[in-house]
C-alpha cells in the first residue's frame, strides 16, 4: 500500500502538486487520528463531529483536486475550509487554550498554507488564516467561555501530548517528503539538461558531433595548437547516395548513415582531442591529431576501405563507397580549412569517386 502511495505521489506533474498531495494525504490521517483521541479521551460529542469532518472536507478536497482537476480550487478551499473555518470552530469544543489545539493552529499555517503556489493569494490566506485563529482564541476566553469545555490538569497533559505527537509528526512527514521531492525534481532537471547538453552537441540519428561543435572545436583547440602540433581534416560524403535511398528507401538510407558514422568512429581517438562529425546529409568530417600527415591518410584509407567492405541484408548486392580529402588545418580558420578540404572531395568525385585527395 504504501510502495502505492509512494508511486502515486511521484507520477504527479509538478512538486507543487506532490507537496499538495502529501499535504492531503498527512492531514487526512491526522484529522482521523484527532477523531479517534477526542472519543478516547472524551472531550465530548461536539469535539469528535468538528475534527471528523475536517477528515471528510480533506477526501472531498482530494476528490475535487485529482480526480477531477481542480488543483488550485482545491488548494484554496483546503486552507478556507479547514485553517479558516473548521479548526478555529474546533478549538471551542476542544478545550480551548488548555488544549493541544494551538498545535493544530501552527500545523495549519505552516503545512497547509506555503504550498500555494501563487505568492499574493498565499499571503492573503496566511492573513486570514491567522485572523480567524487569532480571533478564535480571543473570543474563547472573552464572549464565549462557557463553549470551552473546561479540562482538568491530567486531561490537559494528555490532550497536549497527543496533539503535538500528532502534529510534530506530521510536519516532520510533511517536510521531509517535501525535501525528497524537490531532490527527485532536481535530479530529473539536471537529467533533462545533460540531455538537452547532449542533443546540442550531437547528431540525432548517428551519434556523432554536429556541425556547430565541430566549428567549436576547431576554432577552441586546432587553430590554436602549436605549429608542431599536428591536426588534420579529413571530410569525404557517401558517393550516389541519393540514387540509393530513393531506390531503396529511407529508412535503409538512415541504416547506411549509421554504419558509417560506426567506420569512422573507430578510427578516432577522442582522448587524443580528436572527433567526428556528422557536417550534414551524406557527409562527415573527423580531425584527426597526428605525428605526421601520412597517420592521418592512412587513417583515411582505413576508413574509406571499412566502408567499402559493409553488406546489408535488405540488399546483398549494395555497395558503399566514399570520396574525401584529407589536409592540414593548424592555425587555418575552421571555415577555410572546410573549404580547402571540401575542394579536394570535390576532386575525388571527378577522378572517379572511390578515393581519398590528399593535400600538399
Amino acid at each position: 500500500m504504501f510502495a502505492r502511495l509512494k508511486e502515486y505521489i511521484t507520477t504527479q506533474k509538478s512538486m507543487h502538486s506532490q507537496v499538495f498531495l502529501i499535504v492531503l494525504i498527512v492531514g487526512a490521517l491526522t484529522a482521523l487520528l484527532s477523531t479517534l483521541a477526542t472519543v478516547i479521551e472524551g472531550i465530548g460529542p461536539a469535539a469528535s463531529i468538528f475534527t471528523l469532518l475536517c477528515f471528510v472536507a480533506i477526501c472531498g478536497i482530494f476528490v475535487l483536486a485529482f480526480v477531477f482537476g481542480k488543483e488550485t480550487l482545491g488548494h484554496i478551499l483546503l486552507c478556507v475550509v479547514l485553517d479558516i473555518i473548521l479548526i478555529p470552530i474546533t478549538f471551542f469544543f476542544c478545550g480551548g487554550v488548555r488544549s493541544g489545539m494551538v498545535c493544530y493552529f501552527l500545523s495549519g499555517l505552516y503545512i497547509i498554507v506555503p504550498s500555494i503556489e501563487k505568492r499574493w493569494l498565499r499571503a492573503m490566506i496566511y492573513i486570514a488564516s491567522t485572523v480567524a485563529m487569532a480571533t478564535s482564541i480571543i473570543l474563547s476566553v472573552t464572549a464565549f467561555p462557557h463553549l470551552v469545555e473546561p479540562m482538568d490538569d491530567h486531561g490537559w497533559y494528555i490532550d497536549v501530548v497527543i496533539s503535538f505527537v500528532l502534529n510534530a509528526g506530521c510536519m516532520f512527514y510533511v517536510s521531509s517528503l517535501t525535501v525528497r521531492s524537490y531532490e527527485r525534481e532536481h535530479r530529473a532537471n539536471e537529467e533533462l539538461l545533460e540531455k538537452l547538453e547532449k542533443l546540442s552537441i550531437r547528431d540525432e540519428l548517428t551519434g556523432l558531433y554536429n556541425r556547430r561543435e565541430l566549428f567549436r572545436v576547431m576554432e577552441d583547440n586546432v587553430m590554436e595548437a602549436p605549429s608542431d602540433d599536428h591536426y588534420e581534416v579529413f571530410m569525404f560524403d557517401v558517393d550516389d547516395f541519393k540514387v540509393a535511398n530513393d531506390s531503396l528507401g529511407h529508412v535503409f538510407g538512415d541504416k547506411v548513415l549509421k554504419e558509417v558514422a560506426n567506420c569512422l568512429q573507430e578510427v578516432i581517438r577522442e582522448e587524443n582531442g580528436e572527433l567526428a562529425a556528422r557536417f550534414g546529409g551524406e557527409e562527415f568530417v573527423a580531425i584527426f591529431h597526428t605525428n605526421n600527415f601520412e597517420d592521418a591518410y592512412g587513417r583515411a584509407e582505413k576508413v574509406r576501405m571499412a566502408i567499402e567492405r559493409l553488406r546489408f541484408a535488405e540488399d546483398p548486392e549494395y555497395r558503399i563507397t566514399i570520396s574525401g580529402g584529407v589536409d592540414h588545418c593548424n592555425g587555418i580558420r575552421p571555415r577555410r580549412a572546410i573549404r580547402q578540404v571540401d575542394e579536394l572531395l570535390y576532386i575525388a568525385k571527378q577522378a572517379g569517386k572511390n578515393q581519398i585527395t590528399r593535400g600538399e
